[in-house]
């Protein structure tokens, strides 16, 4: 294991921050490092709002769209653990319904029903993205484009049309596709089903109260949303505020709890359910899962050659897994989202780092050329 240097990453990571405002890249950013027990830096630059230049603070809420997924992972390792179901078992068992779905393919401009799947549907698949199950390809958009907006209003509404209304997008566990959020909420309601609790509340009750969570929710109380951070994009002479009103992503209603997007959170907050990753489902003396069915986690199930070419990582479960070859460490996992934010654990160097801005410019998603600055710069911290 190497050591960072606190001057060293000072320098690397804040220069990058520094670098991104002078240029107009990004109105904001806030980050955290931290190796073993210490916290190296924490330090935050720019504004939370460019209509008013409020400055970015400590307690500053992100919306963390797809760093919501390891979130869903964690849950469902918790119903892995009591018994309720298993990463194995075939989807069909708890929605049978998923038997009548085809393999889609473009004609005229439109999908239509090809052939079923050549392979059996696994739970756990729903948490790495070979499913097909609304995932990107090229017929995702043309799926997508024809849900109604109405079918957004909860988990279970948006996953009973897509079972039912719409096509696999590629052949389940021979492809890799990316899947935004209706994948993790079946997930979700499968918990809902166990537990006989909304899935907001379960990973509330059973993950964030525990580790003394209060800033990450899916429903921001009035406190919260006065301290959520506005979201920006780049315009000619500079950045300019974009309105997201009082939505936790995209436009989606809140009562849409998604699993796969839609929680907000402070870097402070993230950082404490990162340190349960750290440590394999346990932080600060709070278990939330043993360390046996952590590590089913940040296993990675899909084989490179699936995930496209020069792939140099691979998904376990609800979170991204780095192979060799790759600037972090094999081994190490974590997820980015759409506006920005991005997050890692490297178990070789103990290390957890978090990096947070809300923006849709600028490789917007945090896997983009910014995560990729921010590992690369922790990375380079290390003596």
């Amino acid at each position: 294991m190497k050591k960072l240097s606190k001057e060293r990453l000072f320098e690397n990571v804040m220069g990058n921050i520094e670098r991104d405002l002078s240029r107009g890249y990004i109105a904001g950013a806030s980050v955290l490092v931290a190796q073993g027990d210490e916290i190296l830096l924490r330090d935050m630059r720019g504004v939370s709002d460019v209509d008013t230049g409020a400055p970015l603070g400590n307690d500053a809420i992100f919306r963390l769209a797809s760093m919501t997924k390891p979130v869903a992972g964690m849950a469902a390792l918790i119903g892995i653990e009591r018994g309720w179901f298993s990463p194995d078992d075939k989807i069909t068992k708890y929605f049978p319904e998923f038997a009548d779905m085809f393999v889609g393919r473009l004609e005229g401009g439109r999908v239509v029903p090809d052939h079923k799947p050549r392979h059996e549907l696994l739970l756990g698949q729903f948490l790495r993205n070979d499913t097909g199950f609304m995932g990107s390809s090229p017929i995702y958009a043309a799926v997508e484009d024809r849900i109604p907006t109405e079918m957004y209003r909860d988990n279970a509404t948006i996953v009973d049309y897509c079972i039912k209304n719409t096509c696999f997008t590629y052949e389940p566990r021979e492809q890799y596709g990316y899947c935004g959020y209706q994948a993790y909420d079946v997930v979700a309601l499968l918990l809902e089903r166990f537990s006989g609790m909304k899935y907001a509340d379960f990973v509330r009750e059973n993950i964030f109260n525990p580790l003394g969570i209060t800033d990450i929710t899916y429903h921001p109380t009035e406190e919260q949303w006065g301290r959520v951070v506005k979201m920006s994009d780049r315009a000619v002479g500079g950045m300019v505020s974009v309105n997201m009103g009082r939505h936790t992503f995209e436009q989606f209603p809140l009562s849409y709890t998604s699993a796969g997007a839609g929680l907000v959170g402070t870097v402070e907050d993230y950082y404490k359910f990162a340190r349960l990753l750290r440590g394999r489902g346990t932080a600060d003396g709070v278990r939330i899962v043993g360390e046996d069915v952590f590590s089913l986690m940040p296993k990675p199930y899909l084989p490179l050659s699936i995930m496209g070419e020069g792939a140099t990582g691979s998904w376990g479960l609800g979170v991204y897994v780095r192979c060799e070859g790759d600037r972090l460490p094999a081994g190490s996992f974590g997820w980015s989202g759409a506006y920005g934010t991005h997050f890692f654990v490297d178990p070789k160097n103990d290390i957890v780092a978090i990096y947070m801005k809300n923006t849709r410019w600028y490789d917007s998603h945090g896997g983009g050329e910014t995560g990729k600055a921010f590992e690369s710069a922790v990375m380079a911290s290390l003596i």
